[in-house]
C-alpha cells in the first residue's frame, strides 16, 4: 500500500493508522492486498408519518372494497355468477371487467362464502373476491425514493390509517452520493442502468415486506403503490434512460403521472397491483416536489416558500397568483458529503451546537460519543461561530484567537486553509473539527439555495416580507433550527414563527394520492400550473450566488 498522505494523518490517529485503517479515497494498492471495509454506518431516517399530521383530506382511494349479499340462484333465476355480482351492485355496470383469476374461483367464492362477499376493485376492474368472513383489509403502500434514503408507508385503504412504515438507505449509493454519478454509471457501464433499477426495486420490496410482516399482512393484500422521488430516482426505479436529464436541455423521458402494473416494474403485490408515480415538473424537478406541493395544497395559502434542503435543492414560490419552481444544484455538503468529517445522520454524529456561556455545547444521535457531524449540526456550529466573531462573513475562521470568547478560543487552532474548530474530543484521542474547506463547502450548498430563493422572489415581483410561511421539507428540513438557517443566511431574515419543519412532505404527497383521487388529480393539476425556472441560464442567479455566499 502507498504510505499515509499528510489527510489521511491529518484525519486519523496513530493507534488507527498503526492497525492498518486507511481512507480509500487517498490510499493506492501498489500490489496485491486484501481490504476490510469499516462497519457501514446505521442512517437514522425520521419516518414517522400518521393520518393525524396529514392535513384534512376526503378519503377516497382508486382501490374500492365493497361487500354485498347476493340472491342465490334457483331454476327460475339462472343468471351468470359474474351477471348475479354485477346487478347486486358490486360493479359498476354489466360490462366483464376482471382478472381472469377472479373468474377462476368465482364460482366456488360465492357458494363457500353463502352469497357473502366482499370485492375489490380498481376502478371498475374487478381484481379480488373473498367469502365476506374471510376477507381481508386492502392495503397500498406509498413510497419515497429518495436519493439517499427509501421510506414505505403502509396504509390501510379501508379507513386511511397508518399500518407500519419501514425505511433504508438507496442502495444505489455505492455508485455515488448524487443523482448525476449514478446517472454517468448507468450510462457508461454495461449493464449499469438494469443494475440500477434493480437496487432499487430489490430495496422496495424488502422495506414493503418489512412492513407486511410488522403488520401481519399478506402481499396478496397489497393493491396499489404510490412513488414520489425526484427526476432520476423515477427514472431509475422505471428503467428509463435518464442520460438526457443530466445535459442541457435537461430532459425527462416522460413527465405525465404514471399507472403501471406492478409486475412490470418488478414489484411484489397482488396479482393485480399497480403502481401510480405523481407527475414531474422537469428534469431536476421531480415527483417528490410535487408531493410537498400536493402535501401542503400550497395553493390555497397566502405567499408561501417551499423549500427541500439536500444535493439538489428544490424551491417552491406560491406568491399568491404564480406557481415558481427551481432546483439549484447545492451539492451534498448538507448530507454530510465533502466534509471532511461528514457523515449520514448516523448513531456518533453530531447533529445540534449551542453557543453557551462562550463555549461551543454539541449534542449527538443517540448520545454517543462523537465520530463525525451531519448536515443538521453544520447550521449550528455556523451560526455559533459567527455570533462572537470566530466566524467572518466571507466565510474566514478567525486568524487569531485574540477577543475571542475563552472557551471558543481554546477549540481554534491551524493556520490559513488549515485553520479548524474542535467540536468534539473523546477520551481515546478522536476529534471532531469543522475546516476551513468545509466552511468553504457550506458557503457554496447555502449560497446556492439563498440565490434561487431570491431569483424566484424576484420573478414573483414579491419580497421575503410577503412571504406568510417558510416550510423546510424533508426529513432533513424538519431537524434544522430556523433561527440557525436564517442567521447563516440561506432563508430571508424572517421571524422564526413563519418558519416551520414539516418533515416528509414529499412522502406525504404520496400518501395523499394513495388514498384520495381528488389528491391524486390535485398533484397532476400543480404539476401542470407550475412554472420552472432554470437557473443554469440564469444571469440574475450567478449575480446573487456570489452575494449570498456572503454570511449575513
Amino acid at each position: 500500500m502507498s504510505a499515509p498522505t499528510a489527510t489521511e494523518e491529518e484525519l486519523l490517529t496513530a493507534e488507527e493508522l498503526g492497525r492498518g485503517v486507511r481512507l480509500a479515497c487517498q490510499t493506492q494498492a501498489l500490489g496485491d492486498c486484501e481490504v476490510d471495509l469499516a462497519e457501514g454506518q446505521e442512517i437514522v431516517v425520521r419516518k414517522d408519518l400518521s393520518k393525524e399530521m396529514l392535513r384534512p383530506f376526503e378519503p377516497a382511494p382508486r382501490v374500492k372494497r365493497i361487500e354485498g349479499e347476493l340472491e342465490a340462484p334457483e331454476l327460475d333465476d339462472q343468471r351468470s355468477d359474474m351477471l348475479r355480482l354485477s346487478q347486486a351492485g358490486a360493479l359498476a355496470s354489466c360490462d366483464c371487467r376482471a382478472l381472469l383469476s377472479v373468474l377462476h374461483k368465482l364460482p366456488d367464492t360465492l357458494r363457500e362464502g353463502d352469497y357473502r362477499v366482499a370485492v375489490t376493485l380498481m376502478d371498475d376492474l374487478l381484481v379480488e373476491i373473498e367469502p365476506l368472513a374471510e376477507a381481508q383489509a386492502p392495503l397500498g403502500v406509498a413510497v419515497d425514493v429518495g436519493t439517499t434514503t427509501v421510506v414505505a408507508y403502509l396504509v390501510d385503504l379501508c379507513t386511511g390509517e397508518f399500518v407500519a412504515a419501514s425505511s433504508t438507505q438507496n442502495p444505489q449509493t455505492v455508485h455515488g452520493a448524487d443523482v448525476i454519478s449514478r446517472i454517468e454509471y448507468g450510462r457508461d457501464t454495461a449493464g449499469g442502468l438494469a443494475a440500477l433499477q434493480a437496487e432499487i426495486v430489490g430495496a422496495i420490496n424488502r422495506l414493503v415486506g418489512e412492513a407486511l410482516a410488522e403488520a401481519g399482512a399478506s402481499i396478496e393484500q397489497l393493491y396499489e403503490m404510490t412513488v414520489v422521488g425526484n427526476t432520476a430516482m423515477h427514472h431509475l426505479l422505471l428503467g428509463l434512460d435518464p442520460q438526457y436529464i443530466a445535459q442541457a436541455p435537461y430532459i425527462p423521458v416522460v413527465s405525465q403521472a404514471l399507472t403501471l402494473y406492478a409486475r412490470d416494474v418488478g414489484i411484489r403485490m397482488h396479482e393485480g397491483g399497480q403502481v401510480f408515480t405523481l407527475p414531474i415538473v422537469a428534469g431536476f424537478v421531480g415527483a417528490d416536489t410535487v408531493g410537498v406541493m400536493t402535501a401542503t395544497d400550497i395553493c390555497n395559502r397566502g405567499p408561501t416558500l417551499a423549500v427541500d434542503i439536500g444535493t439538489n435543492g428544490e424551491i417552491v414560490l406560491w406568491s399568491g397568483e404564480r406557481l415558481l419552481c427551481a432546483s439549484t444544484a447545492a451539492g451534498p455538503a448538507f448530507e454530510g458529503a465533502k466534509i471532511s468529517q461528514g457523515m449520514y445522520a448516523s448513531p456518533g454524529a453530531i447533529c445540534a451546537a449551542d453557543l453557551v456561556d462562550g463555549d461551543l455545547v454539541v449534542r449527538t444521535i443517540g448520545d454517543e460519543p462523537a465520530i463525525g457531524l451531519c448536515g443538521s449540526a453544520l447550521f449550528d456550529v455556523t451560526a455559533a461561530l459567527l455570533e462572537p466573531g470566530a466566524l467572518g462573513i466571507n466565510g474566514r475562521l478567525a486568524e487569531d484567537e485574540e477577543g475571542l470568547p475563552a472557551g471558543i478560543a481554546k477549540r481554534m487552532s491551524g493556520e490559513d486553509n488549515g485553520r479548524k474548530v474542535l467540536l468534539a474530543n473523546d477520551d481515546d484521542g478522536g476529534a471532531v473539527y469543522l475546516t476551513q474547506r468545509d466552511i468553504r463547502e457550506i458557503q457554496l450548498a447555502k449560497g446556492a439555495v439563498r440565490a434561487g430563493i431570491e431569483v424566484l422572489l424576484e420573478e414573483a415581483e414579491i419580497s421575503a416580507d410577503d412571504l406568510e410561511a417558510v416550510l423546510l421539507a424533508g426529513a432533513f428540513g424538519n431537524q434544522v433550527r430556523p433561527a440557525s438557517a436564517v442567521r447563516m443566511g440561506m432563508l430571508p431574515a424572517l421571524p422564526p414563527e413563519r418558519i416551520e419543519g414539516i418533515g416528509n412532505a414529499a412522502g406525504a404527497g404520496a400518501v395523499l394520492a394513495l388514498c384520495s383521487e381528488a389528491e391524486r388529480r390535485l398533484a397532476c393539476e400543480l404539476a401542470t400550473r407550475a412554472e420552472h425556472i432554470e437557473l443554469a441560464t440564469s444571469q440574475s442567479f450567478q449575480m446573487k450566488f456570489m452575494e449570498t455566499m456572503l454570511f449575513e
